[in-house]
C-alpha cells in the first residue's frame, strides 16, 4: 500500500512540476508581450510628439517620423493575450484574491469543502471559456475578420486566449484533485473541527 502511495505522490510531483514549468513559460511569454507593447507605446508617443515639432513635421525626408500605425490595435490584442497567459500561473500559485472573512473561523472541514466547491466552479468556468473561445476563433476565421488599420486576422488573438484558458483548465483540474487528496490524506483533526 505504501509503494502505491509513493508512486502516486511521485506522479503528482511530476505533474505539478510539468504544470509549473508550462505555466511559468506562459507567464514569461505574456511578460515579454507586455514589455514589447510598452516599448512600442513609448515609440509611438515619441513619434507623435516628434512629428508635431515644426522642424520635423515640415521636412519631407522625415515624413516617416510619427506614431506607430495601428498601435491601439496591437495594444488591445497583445494585452488580451498576455492576460490570458498570466492566469494559469497565478491560479497555480494561489495568487487570486479571495474574500474569506466569513469562513476564517469556520471549522476546517467547512473551509476544505468551500475550497473544493470554489475549485470545481473555477474548473467549470475555465472549461466553458476555453470552449467558447474556440468557437469564437472559428467564427472569426469563417468571416475573415481583420483589424481596421493593420489587417491583422482577429482570430490570432483567440489563439492566445485558448492556450491560456486550456492551461488554466488543466491547472483547475489539478488543484481540484489536489484539494480532495490533501483533505482525505493529510487531514488531522484540530480543536475547532466538528
Amino acid at each position: 500500500m505504501s509503494s502505491l502511495a509513493t508512486t502516486s505522490n511521485a506522479s503528482i510531483t511530476y505533474l505539478r512540476r510539468g504544470l509549473e514549468t508550462t505555466c511559468r513559460l506562459a507567464a514569461i511569454i505574456g511578460g515579454l508581450i507586455v514589455a514589447a507593447l510598452s516599448l512600442m507605446t513609448v515609440a509611438s508617443i515619441a513619434g507623435r510628439w516628434a512629428s508635431s515639432l515644426p522642424l520635423i513635421g515640415d521636412t519631407a525626408a522625415l515624413g516617416w517620423v510619427g506614431p506607430v500605425t495601428g498601435d491601439y490595435e496591437l495594444v488591445e490584442m497583445g494585452t488580451a493575450i498576455a492576460v490570458f497567459l498570466f492566469l494559469p500561473y497565478c491560479h497555480l500559485r494561489g495568487g487570486h484574491v479571495t474574500v474569506d472573512i466569513l469562513v476564517m473561523r469556520a471549522p476546517r472541514a467547512v473551509q476544505c469543502f468551500l475550497a473544493f466547491v470554489a475549485e470545481v466552479l473555477f474548473l467549470v468556468v475555465s472549461g466553458v471559456m476555453t470552449w467558447r473561445l474556440y468557437h469564437g476563433l472559428l467564427d472569426k476565421q469563417r468571416y475573415m475578420e481583420t483589424s481596421m488599420l493593420l489587417g491583422i486576422p482577429l482570430w490570432w488573438g483567440y489563439v492566445g486566449g485558448i492556450v491560456g484558458f486550456a492551461l488554466l483548465t488543466l491547472v483547475c483540474l489539478y488543484r481540484t484533485f489536489n484539494t480532495v487528496s490533501r483533505d482525505t490524506q493529510h487531514h488531522t483533526p484540530t480543536p475547532g473541527d466538528a
